[in-house]
């Protein structure tokens, strides 16, 4: 007999990464020469959970209260002002100049998708996702009542698709009347993929011809890796500010995610920063943001709100801060010119990659290439016709030792599709 609404007959975490994970961390438990690249935290080079300096130090100023009290449903002041003086760096006076600016706090990158996602389509109505994706979003859809649908991440050159998105924008724009879309730029999850400035500039353009006609569009823009592009905050920060063109009808959902940023994954903390011409629609964004945070979750820690709030707003532990992210990207760049340029020695074929977390590589068979791997004490996530190697965990020996294994794993897994 079951007892659940229809909705939720069908519930099952179909997310491999997190249980590819805990499989792998309990065979490095066993075997410490296991090479674990499945989950997206920060490892060092003698793959240890990797703390940064300036939260080590932060956290010890930080009293009871600060910690365990209750905070706010919308999140403390300092702390909002942390992260939008932190997201919109040389130009938030500019953009505050020019548009509606407005943060919330939210438990993770993950509550402010779930947020957007359940505010601004109706029951039943797409939202569109790129090809190759976070898995989750498909789930924030469902559990939200959405239906989603794919553009085409990359064209055959290897660049972003913007033909691909205009003409899934046309098709729902007719359907529904409204768009909403999600952009997961730089360091792309899985791909490690980063848009070019050119690449932006056109999306934005997009986007103005989409909502010419007052179609209401929803950019919901997923920046958990904002801070690991290897071109700098500079750059990144320069594609931000190409929102104060957009058009009065559109609103731009600014995912952060300090779990991500600062390392602290378990934490769960971050924010969604509304950015729009529109003072009636900044107004709407508070409210109901604020009322799904209340019934979803209460609020968001009052520990990683304080804590983010001192890095972000103290000028030493903010100077800290920004040296040892330039440390990290370094670290994270010798990573992967050192994976690429093996995996090039043996004609091992990644899609479209910049920098980042993450590198996918292409692989059809890729279950029995997964299975070939843990085997061999190697751990990855299948993901339907790719393998994604996660290069911020494994040390840069590894990383030099992984592409042979994945030669001999992708062999493997073609000579059993050509004996199947």
């Amino acid at each position: 007999m079951r007892l659940l609404a229809r909705h939720s007959e069908i519930k099952k975490d179909s997310s491999t990464i997190l249980q590819k994970a805990a499989i792998a961390k309990e065979a490095k438990k066993k075997d410490p020469s296991v090479i674990n690249a499945t989950i997206g935290m920060l490892f060092d080079e003698n793959e240890s959970f990797y703390t940064f300096n300036c939260v080590k130090e932060a956290e010890k100023e930080l009293n009871g209260a600060e910690r365990y009290a209750y905070g706010s449903t919308i999140g403390l002041k300092p702390y909002l002002a942390g992260v939008e003086s932190w997201v919109l760096q040389d130009y938030e006076k500019e953009m505050k100049e020019l548009m509606e600016v407005r943060t919330v706090a939210t438990p993770g990158g993950s509550g402010a998708l779930s947020n957007a996602f359940s505010n601004y389509l109706n029951a039943h109505e797409t939202i569109l996702l790129p090809s190759h994706m976070w898995g989750n979003y498909m789930q924030v859809a469902y559990e939200n009542y959405l239906e989603h649908d794919e553009y085409e991440l990359f064209t055959n050159e290897g660049t972003f698709n913007i033909q691909s998105l205009r003409e899934k924008c046309l098709e729902y724009k007719k359907k529904q009347h409204r768009l909403m879309m999600v952009l997961n730029d730089p360091c792309h999850n899985p791909t490690g993929y980063s848009m070019t400035h050119e690449e932006w500039i056109a999306l934005i353009k997009l986007i103005n011809e989409m909502s010419a006609d007052g179609t209401p569009f929803i950019f919901v823009y997923d920046m958990a890796y904002i801070d690991y592009d290897k071109n700098g905050m500079k750059a990144s920060r320069d594609n931000i500010r190409l929102i104060e063109t957009l058009n009065e009808n559109v609103m731009s959902i600014l995912c952060f995610s300090g779990s991500k940023t600062l390392g602290l994954y378990g934490l769960r903390i971050g924010a969604m920063i509304g950015i729009t011409k529109n003072k009636e629609a900044i107004d709407d964004f508070i409210n109901s943001m604020e009322y799904s945070a209340r019934t979803k979750y209460s609020m968001s820690t009052t520990y990683g709100m304080n804590l983010i709030a001192k890095i972000f707003t103290e000028e030493k532990y903010r100077k800290m801060f920004v040296e040892e992210l330039k440390a990290v990207r370094d670290m994270l760049v010798k990573r992967s010119n050192a994976f690429i340029d093996e995996a090039n020695k043996y004609n091992i074929k990644t899609l479209p990659f910049k920098c980042g977390f993450f590198v996918s590589v292409i692989c059809e068979q890729d279950d029995k290439a997964y299975e070939y791997l843990a085997n061999k004490g190697v751990y990855v996530v299948p993901l339907g016709g790719t393998l994604r190697i996660t290069l911020a965990s494994i040390s840069l020996e590894n990383c030099k030792k992984l592409p042979k294994l994945l030669r001999e794993a992708l062999d493997y897994a073609e000579n059993h599709k050509q004996l199947v």
